[in-house]
């Protein structure tokens, strides 16, 4: 079928047709610029050269140094910088002004940043004339920061801080900043732990102080106070030497005090079993200590820390590696990154049955241990190659039955950022009671008391000579300060022994100087440990 249209009704349209297409060319050429007038294209941004790039498109890496944005080192978000110092020299005293525009702040805390750097006072004086002394660490490592202070109510608010400083040995010119949580504004987030290398965990845990134990015998006082808040339990631990404790004193805010009952001696590493606090609605004031550096040891570092009220249970004291049954066949300080030692045991120490190796001090990572024995191959125990400070392997027993160890080699070394680890090897044999067969005993002594006590043995000039000499601890713990064997000819001889002998141990066979020695007399000087009884000891002789 045709459509019915007419050509008449065709010929009025075209105009219109021809008027609309018209328009509709113009508004499209009304829209497109000439190309000599487009714009260049854009490079994307990895594809432009640094010069012609904009600062605000230009990658964080490729900023210039004043571009770059100052990046902190902690989550500073909600907190107001007061100002910033850079120690410089030695020793620093430097003031921050923070004054009345301010406002008032409820929380401070100190960033250190750039070099390690020890604090020796900090101190903040308010409007009205009043100061606050806040009892910080002495050492702060680079990128640490204090925890946050809270400050006694004030209506004054802050003129100014002064802070006396000190950059450490060997580092670079540390920079301090002080930051302030205003009033009233919510509580900022908790510091995270400082990163600071302890020989046991210390998560959960405040640290109220830390002393460093001077001389023979020192006695220290760590401030607390009533703005740190409540403490339900205390621990101590003893860091960098060992450490007699003499007394342990807790007063709180009423003046009622507490003394737990700790053990006296401490080995570095070591810490206090977790110390429950007697129930008070106060705070602690201040703790007294009382201690001293243990004979041939260095200076001991102490730090208290603190359980708040209500707090998640800290973890358990480690516990300390107990040598009694054992005996010390050497020792030996892992010297450098790598090393190689040697242990001579010898057949006069007899025969063992298990071996176990003690680390000190700092982490150890251990390649290869073998053991020769009087007869056959050497033999290539299987134990862990990383060792944390204050770990020992398990007991090793020995290929077959009891064994003479004629030397233990080891190939070791530190571990990047520590220090130098000290490796004890023990041995055990079947029987641990000492078998004295082919020994000839000199004498014996009982200590008396628990101060110190000085015994003599004397030998008989009838004797025969001898070459090698032991000592036999019995009946209870003891603390050997000095032995002194005295010849016939000749100077004095001072072997060097335990300082702490467990009960049923003894020492390592001691070498005398020279050939066969005729003995006159050998003197101790030595003391009972506390909670013992009265040790007993005996000197063995071949």
């Amino acid at each position: 079928m045709r459509p019915c249209v007419s050509f008449r009704a065709m010929r009025r349209t075209i105009p219109l047709v021809a008027m609309f297409l018209a328009v509709s060319a113009g508004g499209a050429l009304a829209q497109s610029p000439p190309p000599a007038r487009m714009p260049p294209q854009r490079m994307p941004p990895e594809r432009m050269p640094p010069e012609r790039m904009p600062p605000e498109r230009m990658p964080p890496q490729q900023m210039p140094p004043q571009q770059m944005p100052p990046q902190a080192s902690w989550d500073s978000r909600g907190w107001v910088q007061l100002g910033e110092r850079t120690v410089n020299g030695r020793v620093d005293h430097d003031r921050i002004e923070v004054g009345k525009y301010e406002g008032k702040f409820s929380k401070l805390t100190m960033v250190v940043d750039n070099s390690d750097l020890e604090l020796v006072d900090f101190k903040i004086v308010f409007g009205d004339r009043t100061e606050y002394h806040p009892k910080l660490n002495h050492v702060f490592r680079e990128g640490q920061r204090t925890r946050a202070l809270d400050l006694p109510p004030s209506e004054g608010v802050i003129r100014f801080i002064e802070i006396k400083y000190k950059n450490l040995p060997g580092g670079g010119d540390a920079r301090v900043q002080v930051w302030g949580w205003r009033t009233g504004d919510a509580a900022p987030p908790p510091a995270p732990p400082p990163v600071v290398k302890h020989s046991w965990d210390t998560r959960g845990w405040a640290l109220l102080g830390s002393r460093q134990v001077n001389g023979r015998a020192d006695r220290d006082r760590i401030e607390v106070g009533k703005y740190e808040g409540k403490f339900s339990k205390l621990t101590m631990a003893v860091e960098d030497s060992d450490l007699e404790l003499v007394d342990f004193r807790i007063e709180f805010d009423d003046r009622t005090e507490y003394r737990p009952k700790l053990s006296h001696f401490f080995r570095e590493g070591q810490r206090t079993r977790v110390i429950d606090l007697p129930p008070s609605e106060h705070a602690i004031r201040f703790i007294d200590l009382s201690y001293k550096n243990t004979r041939r040891g260095g200076p001991a570092s102490v730090e208290v820390w603190g359980l708040r009220t209500g707090g998640a249970p800290p973890p358990p004291a480690p516990v300390a590696w107990d040598s009694k049954g054992w005996t010390l066949l050497g020792e030996r300080t892992v010297d450098g990154n790598y090393d190689h030692d040697r242990i001579d045991v010898g057949r006069y120490e007899g025969k063992f049955t298990k071996l176990t190796i003690v680390v000190e001090n700092s982490d150890l990572e251990l390649i290869d241990l073998s053991v020769r024995f009087g007869q056959g191959a050497p033999w290539h125990p299987a134990v862990s190659h990383y060792f944390k400070e204050g770990q020992r392997t398990r007991a090793i027993d020995f290929p077959g039955d009891e064994r003479t160890i004629k030397t233990i080699d080891f190939k070791y070394r530190n571990l990047p950022g520590g220090g130098r680890a000290r490796v004890a090897v023990y041995g055990q044999r079947s029987a641990a009671a000492w078998d004295g067969k082919g020994w000839t005993l000199l004498g014996e002594q009982r200590v008396n008391g628990r101060r110190a006590d000085t015994d003599k043995i004397r030998v008989s000039r009838y004797e025969p000579k001898f070459r090698k000499l032991t000592v036999v601890v019995l009946d209870s713990d003891l603390e050997m300060i000095d032995l002194t064997i005295r010849f016939a000819r000749g100077e004095p001889f001072h072997p060097e022994v335990n300082a702490v002998f467990r009960e049923d141990s003894r020492t390592k066979v001691i070498d005398l100087p020279g050939d066969d020695r005729t003995i006159k007399w050998i003197e101790f000087k030595y003391r009972n440990l506390p909670g013992g009884g009265r040790a007993r000891v005996q000197v063995w002789a071949k």
